[in-house]
């Protein structure tokens, strides 16, 4: 029976109200649910840096968030598959540090200077994840893997071929424009990278760690290593 009173203006605006409601919870859903594998992933760093990749496990890392295994099951179908995600949002922190910057308008040997800064703080101040990819790449890729597995980490690892590459376009305009001694461009990449990279082996995070501490070990470094390949 229709309702004479109702006022159906008022009832398309409340569906209107409720469609809207929907479309809310339904873009919080996938928001959520990546807050939830960032914190997972998050966790799975320290994990792995803290108990080396071999011996970390999907309870220690549930244990860290102070959640259940089935939380990081949910999320993630193995501890391979966390540490693929590890790998990547490592990859991700290091890109969005070091590309921009290669649009600077400054020489080329300036611009090396900076992406090199910035590749060493991005070391530092993301720790966790790059020591776990430091240390797990070489364990993956003489360990015993699926075929998915590899096929994934060839993918990674291409990524960071892609990262390095960004410093052997520098090199090589710096090579072409004079102000940067470089005879072999793909080697002095590697080199450059490698040195930059080794902050991971010796770096302590320190509780009460000034950030002029990290500052002044980002530019020292990068100027002692650049140093060699200035004109």
């Amino acid at each position: 029976m229709r309702c004479e009173n109702c006022n159906p203006v008022f009832d398309e605006k409340t569906k209107d109200q409720q469609r809207g409601q929907m479309v809310l919870g339904e873009i919080a859903q996938p928001a959520k649910k990546q807050d939830n594998q960032q914190e997972i992933i998050e966790a799975a760093a320290h994990c792995f840096m803290r108990h080396g990749l071999e011996k970390a496990t999907m309870t220690d890392i549930a244990d860290h968030l102070g959640a259940t295994k089935g939380r990081v099951y949910h999320h993630f179908r193995s501890k391979n598959a966390v540490f693929f995600a590890v790998y990547r949002q490592a990859m991700v922190f290091c890109f969005e540090a070091v590309e921009p910057l290669m649009a600077q308008d400054l020489p080329a040997a300036d611009r090396l200077f900076r992406m090199a800064e910035a590749h060493a703080h991005v070391m530092m101040d993301t720790l966790p994840y790059q020591r776990s990819i430091r240390i797990g790449v070489e364990i993956y890729l003489r360990g015993s893997t699926t075929e998915a597995d590899r096929t994934v980490l060839r993918e990674l690892i291409e990524m960071r071929n892609r990262y390095e590459h960004l410093f052997r376009e520098v090199l090589a305009e710096g090579q072409a424009d004079g102000s940067l001694s470089v005879t072999d461009v793909p080697l002095a990449g590697r080199a450059l990278i490698g040195a930059l990279n080794g902050l991971v082996d010796w770096f302590r995070i320190r509780p009460d760690q000034p950030q002029s501490e990290r500052d002044h070990i980002a530019r020292t470094l990068s100027a002692t290593i650049l140093d060699g390949l200035r004109s």
